[in-house]
């Protein structure tokens, strides 16, 4: 019996479930003769004979409310019905950096209750999938228990095809897209040090046009001075980006282990986008291998940030930087037009 569905319970439809599981499973069916049926509520399939043409259930978030007994369901049925049972994770949930601990502020010892929910739940399935080595490595030696890692990608042709062949002109489009709620007025978060005095400064002279998506706080008193994207689902943020035609792509992170664990996907999203990539540079960081010259150390001053930004503001630089990033995402595969990703990626889930 050829076994041609695939059942998807994401836990909702953010960010890394879209990058991770919806978008490549979507686009990949066709030519792997699946079907995908995402269900983003609690209904499972209890109908034996569907089970039974299922080539594998991929269940992410496996801790949150009502998901580990959507697991246990499963995993009763696995063996009966033939299918392969996977989960994916892509944050380090336990271990948590400052800002991300504070949305767990009201759940008493929620470190070791989600390690020990781990430890319960991950080995009703056959396969976990995480998005980084830091990721699997702290998987093995904080839970014990092994798993595969398959990396974020991205998919060239939702963000255009067109390769950025010259340099910008003009006052310089700077975007910053990253998560405004990973940083408050008392916990500077991802943008620690140097990075937000240095995006107040060059709004408030009027050399950049910073592009933001949302409501920043920190930059309420200058509303009116930046360009302000609405928020956009993740089904949408490719194109929405790309219709800003940023000239650079700002991608700081803090120096802890949360994102340590994190995946390069925002150095994906600049090369996708042609924008030349800024991110933070510090031991393990995910963009640990991209060149110094786009790198910021955590204790940069806001002078050290200007003269990495003045750099690569020259059209040699900035050019060499877009060039470098394209090189680097056809070795390391366009995702979703890379055959060889295609591949692993079938081959991991299903």
């Amino acid at each position: 019996m050829i076994k041609s569905q695939v059942i998807v319970h994401p836990y909702n439809m953010a960010q890394s479930d879209w990058v991770r599981c919806i978008s490549p499973l979507t686009q990949f069916m066709g030519p792997n003769d699946f079907q995908i049926t995402p269900s983003i509520t609690q209904i499972i399939c209890n109908n034996k004979d569907a089970l039974k043409q299922t080539r594998a259930v991929i269940l992410q978030k496996p801790t949150a409310p009502g998901r580990a007994q959507i697991a246990l369901y499963y995993a009763k049925l696995k063996k009966e019905c033939g299918f392969k049972l996977v989960t994916d994770l892509d944050d380090l949930q336990w271990d948590l950096s400052p800002i991300i601990a504070s949305y767990a502020k009201n759940i008493p010892n929620h470190d070791q209750m989600m390690l020990t929910s781990l430890k319960q739940v991950l080995p009703l399935f056959d396969v976990v999938v995480c998005s980084t080595r830091y990721l699997a490595s702290r998987i093995k030696s904080d839970l014990g228990v092994n798993a595969v890692v398959m990396p974020n990608g991205i998919s060239r042709s939702l963000f255009g095809m067109n390769r950025r062949t010259s340099a910008f002109s003009g006052k310089p489009k700077v975007m910053y897209a990253g998560n405004l709620g990973h940083f408050t007025a008392e916990i500077p978060g991802d943008l620690e040090g140097a990075w937000m005095p240095w995006i107040r400064k060059h709004i408030e002279d009027g050399s950049i046009d910073f592009q933001i998506f949302g409501e920043p706080d920190f930059l309420k008193d200058l509303d009116g001075k930046f360009t302000k994207i609405p928020y956009t689902n993740f089904m949408q943020f490719a194109s929405t980006a790309a219709s800003y035609k940023p000239d650079f792509f700002l991608a700081p992170l803090a120096s802890n282990n949360f994102n340590r664990a994190k995946s390069d996907l925002k150095l994906k999203e600049a090369a996708a986008l042609g924008a030349v990539f800024i991110g933070s540079d510090f031991a393990s960081s995910p963009y640990s291998y991209a060149p110094k010259e786009q790198l910021v150390g955590a204790n940069a001053t806001v002078e050290e940030l200007d003269s990495i930004f003045t750099q690569l503001c020259n059209p040699e630089k900035f050019m060499q930087a877009i060039n470098w990033q394209y090189q680097s995402m056809e070795e390391k595969h366009w995702a979703h037009e890379d055959l060889e990703f295609q591949k692993k990626f079938v081959a991991t889930y299903l």
